[in-house]
Order: structure tokens, then C-alpha cells, then sequence
């Protein structure tokens, strides 16, 4: 299982994208994490190379739960 965290450099969002990837590593057993930097205040994870969320679409961040619950759903 592939997960990618798109986060926008310009505003900083490192932390998030690496908060999250710390979580999901924690709390799915073999999952595959790749952090990629982006501009535009996007952050985006992507599952299997398909949208799950969208900050731009939502208007918020998503809860690192938030993003388990979701794979767990689909898989």
C-alpha cells in the first residue's frame, strides 16, 4: 500500500505531512509514505495514486485518524 503527501513548502506544512506519515507508519502495517513538496497551500494524500483528501476541497487539514479511518474504509 502506497500513501503521498502532497504539502505545500511555501506555507510550511512539513510538520503536518510528517505528523501524518509518522501516524500512518505507526498505525498500518506495511505502508509505503513518500512526502512530496509542492507551493499553492496544497496538501493533498493520496492512496494508491488516488485522491482520499484534499485541503484545498475541505478547507481544513485532515486529522491523522481521520486518514487511517479512511484507508482502512477503502482497503
Amino acid at each position: 500500500m502506497s500513501v503521498s503527501i502532497k504539502y505545500c513548502s511555501v506555507w510550511n506544512y512539513f510538520p503536518k505531512a510528517s505528523s501524518l506519515e509518522s501516524y500512518l507508519k505507526n498505525n498500518i502495517k506495511d505502508i509505503r509514505v513518500d512526502l512530496i513538496s509542492s507551493g499553492g497551500g496544497v496538501f493533498e494524500v493520496m492512496l494508491d495514486k488516488k485522491l482520499i483528501f484534499s485541503k484545498k476541497s475541505i478547507g481544513r487539514f485532515p486529522e491523522n485518524s481521520e486518514i487511517v479511518d479512511i484507508i482502512k474504509k477503502i482497503n
